[in-house]
């Protein structure tokens, strides 16, 4: 209702104020988070499993999930296993030369990591779309 002017539904004022107001940095980090967790779904079967091979860590458990300064999700590998640089091996491939003689052959990575980017990024534009909705629906006081 319209009183000169003036908005009386504070109800409907409020809750357009909670929306101008935009993400917090939790819940960015929030959305951020399910949406990596969907690429970290799909990567985990690609990573090959050793099983001869009596391991303290293996690739497919280190897996983390690390929230940046700008609130977004970065997945990575644990620095206490440090399997990054293996993982790389595995992924992008090696040149298995020594000393820079050519007695080697190149060998060819699994390229997990790209094939899971490829594979995930329809999903995951739909977790945050989703979650992103869920947020602005709780703001809006559609509970």
């Amino acid at each position: 209702m319209s009183d000169g002017g003036k908005t009386s539904d504070v109800g409907f004022t409020s809750a357009l104020d909670k929306l101008a107001e935009g993400l917090s940095y939790d819940e960015l980090f929030e959305v951020n988070k399910k949406t990596a967790q969907v690429f970290v779904d799909n990567v985990k079967p690609m990573i090959p499993e050793r099983d001869n091979v009596n391991e303290k860590y293996h690739l497919r458990e280190s897996l983390r999930i690390e929230r940046q300064k700008n609130n977004s999700a970065r997945v990575g590998f644990d620095k206490k296993t440090k399997k990054a640089a293996v993982s790389r091996f595995i992924n992008d491939g090696w040149d298995s030369s020594w000393k820079n003689k050519r007695n080697g052959k190149k060998i060819e990575g699994l390229h997990f990591w790209e094939k899971a980017a490829q594979e995930s990024e329809n999903k995951m534009n739909e977790t945050m779309t989703e979650e992103v909705k869920k947020i602005v629906k709780r703001k809006a006081g559609g509970a």
